[in-house]
């Protein structure tokens, strides 16, 4: 059965309980005593279920993210501009312009 943590929105009290997600929560402090102040807080969880590559399987991913971003680059001009930043894009454009016109 899962855990769910909790607290008295009178008392402010914080505790843990056991019981099935079918089940109804709680709605009784069990300091205070006082009915209808309680309420079900959210949780970290215990970490299952994230994944974490390592090694080759990092790798991959990292190279296909890269490749992504690389073809988005070559799409869009603003993308680029967030990219390498605006001062380095505008720099490289001058240089392409000049490149062109054979001015360099």
């Amino acid at each position: 059965m899962p855990t769910y943590p909790h607290i008295c929105n009178e008392c402010n009290y914080e505790w843990e309980e056991f019981y099935s997600i079918n089940q109804d929560p709680p709605d009784t402090c069990p300091k205070c005593g006082i009915k209808g102040k309680v309420e079900r807080l959210i949780a970290g969880g215990s970490g299952r279920g994230i994944v974490e590559l390592t090694g080759h399987e990092l790798k991959e991913k990292l190279q296909n993210q890269s490749a992504d971003i690389l073809k988005e680059a070559g799409r869009s001009e603003k993308f680029l501009a967030n990219i390498v930043g605006e001062d380095k894009y505008q720099s490289n454009q001058v240089f392409r312009d000049k490149a062109r016109r054979g001015d360099y």
